[in-house]
């Protein structure tokens, strides 16, 4: 589990991004999606093709990265849609579907670099593969601060303001 229940966003979210349909691998809720690439033209996302809204956890963070928000959904890995359906009560959803991100407020979540100890006010990073980090890592954008140090679980509560 890497994101608790415990949280407060009053409806700041963001509906419109798709999860990357290349995806691969089962991904936990709780980390930092940013936009997997840049579109051209008017770009309004409202299908896949579109790209504008196109996310994903990102492998190498730079500056050109562009975060967008904390995933509030496990995303399955993708499967023939006539064999397997999916369960709405478990909020999940799989590679290409439209996914909610929370752009202000917080969360209490596990997905912090592991090493690294966040101390209370202390600015919260886009780090690797969707992580929050305490230090900027190549020339990384700050998404929020930490509210808290971890707890004995490693959870954090983190406010995020993009």
């Amino acid at each position: 589990m890497a994101l608790k229940p415990d949280r407060e966003y009053n409806e700041i979210t963001d509906i419109a991004n798709f999860w990357d349909e290349d995806e691969t691998r089962a991904i936990e809720k709780g980390g930092m999606a940013s936009v997997v690439t840049s579109s051209s033209g008017a770009a309004m996302g409202t299908n896949y093709t579109d790209e504008a809204n196109v996310v994903d956890y990102d492998d190498s963070v730079g500056s050109s990265t562009v975060p967008k928000g904390i995933l509030l959904q496990n995303v399955a890995l993708k499967m023939s849609t006539t064999r397997d359906f999916i369960n709405h009560y478990t909020q999940e959803i799989r590679p290409g579907d439209k996914c909610t991100l929370v752009r202000h407020g917080w969360v209490v979540t596990d997905m912090i670099t592991p090493g690294q100890t966040p101390a209370i006010g202390g600015t919260a990073y886009l780090g690797q593969s969707g992580l929050l980090a305490t230090g900027a890592v190549s020339s990384s954008v700050a998404v929020g601060r930490f509210e808290t140090t971890k707890d004995g679980n490693g959870f954090c509560r983190v406010f995020i303001d993009l």
